[in-house]
């Protein structure tokens, strides 16, 4: 069983539904945000009712828990975050080339610092749709150096990579935590994760960045979303991953049709049943030019703080976007009105 929070209310309003018992905080935000309506989705039925019917149901304790209370901070500092894209690729869809070299990449991440990012995300491979994988040791030549020359610029810094060997040597060059699109394919990953006790990134992806367009074929997107999100939860704390080291990415635009991106953004509310951090990604893809219309990638900015304001919503979300100024000023503005 799911549990949707809907029926959202915002500042004095949330505070009065809360104490009247009409609603309920959402993700630890008594003062802030509230949830007064949920859909429950179970064997691919969904039921809708008011939180003031629901509020002392034994039946719904465990998702409720885990919807109205914080998720873990993973190891990253508290409230919502901006994550800065650094491509260091020749051939990534919106800004291959562009941070390419060394000495590029790092004046752009002590710009996205200085423009308010909390964590950098290095990338040596690109994975857009239909993306050629690269070996680990040209990957490794392209972000080492980069990392290693960040280390301490006042960010965290994330290495997006499916392989185990780069997770290792990123990690001993002194990356903070890993960004895997894979979520630990790669056999030996886990164990890297394990015993480097670090956060990572687990994402949403059937097939790999070359098959992946095979697998959009679900039952229900969300349904389906969350439970292989859960096993992929379950294969890390077993690997001695521990779970509050764990951020979730649904995984936007990975294996997902236009209509199966929306479906998981109108509910993303309702990964908090899974009681983990959460990371929206949704920054210039291709869904967004197919609903906005065919322009220059940088031109997609707009739509993609549009597309991650779902994340808002969460105190504790993090946003990974290319343009940082842009998503600061968004966020800054969400937290005003309705903060």
């Amino acid at each position: 069983m799911i549990i949707n929070p809907t029926g959202f209310l915002f500042g004095n309003s949330a505070q009065f539904a809360i104490k009247n018992e009409l609603a309920l905080p959402f993700a630890g935000q008594e003062k802030k945000v509230a949830f007064s309506m949920i859909e429950i989705i179970e064997n691919q039925k969904l039921e809708i009712g008011y939180v003031k019917d629901c509020f002392h149901s034994p039946l719904y304790s465990n998702q409720m828990r885990k919807i109205t209370t914080a998720s873990p901070l993973a190891g990253l500092p508290e409230g919502s975050l901006i994550m800065g894209i650094l491509n260091v690729t020749p051939d990534s869809f919106s800004d291959g080339g562009k941070h390419y070299s060394s000495s590029t990449a790092i004046r752009a991440a002590h710009k996205m610092v200085e423009d308010g990012a909390t964590v950098i995300d290095i990338g040596g491979e690109s994975t857009r749709p239909g993306s050629q994988p690269v070996s680990t040791k040209e990957e490794c030549r392209r972000i080492i150096p980069v990392v290693k020359a960040l280390k301490g610029c006042g960010a965290y810094l994330s290495v997006d990579t499916r392989h185990a060997e780069t997770m290792k040597y990123a990690l001993d060059a002194g990356a903070d935590l890993i960004n895997d699109i894979s979520a630990l394919d790669d056999r030996e990953s886990a164990q890297v994760i394990s015993q480097a006790q670090c956060p990572v990134i687990l994402m949403h992806m059937r097939g790999n960045p070359q098959t992946m367009h095979q697998y959009k074929n679900y039952n229900n997107v969300l349904v389906d979303v969350f439970a292989e999100l859960q096993r992929k939860i379950q294969k890390a704390v077993n690997a001695g991953i521990r779970r509050e080291n764990v951020i979730l990415d649904p995984g936007i635009g990975f294996a997902k049709n236009n209509f199966q991106n929306m479906e998981l953004l109108k509910k993303f509310a309702a990964f908090a049943n899974l009681g983990c951090r959460l990371l929206l990604a949704v920054s210039r893809k291709r869904f967004i030019s197919e609903i906005a219309g065919k322009m220059n990638f940088e031109k997609y900015d707009a739509a993609t703080m549009i597309a991650s304001s779902p994340a808002f919503y969460f105190g504790n979300s993090i946003i990974r976007v290319h343009n940082v100024p842009a998503a600061v000023q968004s966020m800054k503005m969400w937290q005003t009105l309705y903060g």
